[in-house]
């Protein structure tokens, strides 16, 4: 079986044939705060991913470790790796991967890292809904805005692939309704718009519109019809 190191170093013995210096330049502007960048476009990444999977075979376990081990050198491309390596397959991983999770949260710095992380960690929230808490807690009590965004935008696994759990996503974004963080309006509003059930996003939403931010309002209101949208904000 491989290790951690293993597949860092197989990763690292791949990434220089996949750099586009053009993509390299862009990256800064459109991913502030990130780290160290080679500049690998994401699906070559995902490409990377599944060939390190072919040839080192990797559990889930070994994967998560993986992300553990390099998440605090901050290296974009070897987290988005390793990020795209475990996937949905973290579903398979017992309890203590929330507390692994919790500290990824900790050393992340930009929101492109946040939301790649969020589909393995959704996975494996929907695999249990009683480890909602998990999300709910960073939401509300995030060591960084960083760590806040990846509560909320993990539960847009929650409404996909023909899941719907308005009640556990509307229990960890409403800690956030109430913020003027950019990033969280931006996560919040993803995460709303997200929600099946629409008698009830409506009803949250005129709950919460006169104290959120109108950005985040318009954001999650999105998909609705207009004039759902004017009955929510006063405006019929």
């Amino acid at each position: 079986m491989s290790s951690p190191t293993e597949i860092r170093n197989w990763i690292s013995t791949h990434l220089d044939a996949l750099i586009d210096d053009d993509y390299k330049k862009g990256l800064s502007g459109f991913v502030p705060g990130a780290g160290k960048i080679t500049g690998v476009p994401v699906p070559k990444l995902r490409v990377l991913a599944r060939e390190a999977q072919k040839d080192l075979k990797p559990t889930p376990e070994i994967w998560a470790k993986y992300i553990s081990f390099v998440i605090p050198d901050r290296h974009r491309e070897m987290i988005l790796t390793g990020a795209f390596g475990l996937g949905k397959k973290a579903s398979q991983l017992d309890d203590l991967f929330g507390e692994r999770a919790s500290g990824w949260g900790r050393e992340l710095d930009n929101w492109e890292t946040v939301d790649q992380l969020s589909v393995p960690v959704g996975a494996w929230v929907l695999a249990d809904l009683s480890r909602i808490g998990y999300l709910e807690s960073w939401a509300a009590h995030g060591e960084t805005v960083w760590k806040k965004r990846l509560g909320v935008v993990s539960t847009v696994q929650l409404n996909h692939g023909g899941h719907s759990h308005s009640k556990e996503t509307l229990k960890v974004v409403r800690h956030v309704m109430e913020t003027d963080d950019k990033m969280l309006i931006k996560a919040a509003g993803w995460a709303l718009r997200e929600i099946k059930d629409q008698e009830t996003l409506e009803r949250f939403l005129t709950e919460w519109a006169p104290e959120c931010k109108k950005t985040l309002l318009t954001q999650s209101m999105k998909e609705l019809p207009k004039a759902n949208q004017k009955r929510i904000t006063g405006m019929d």
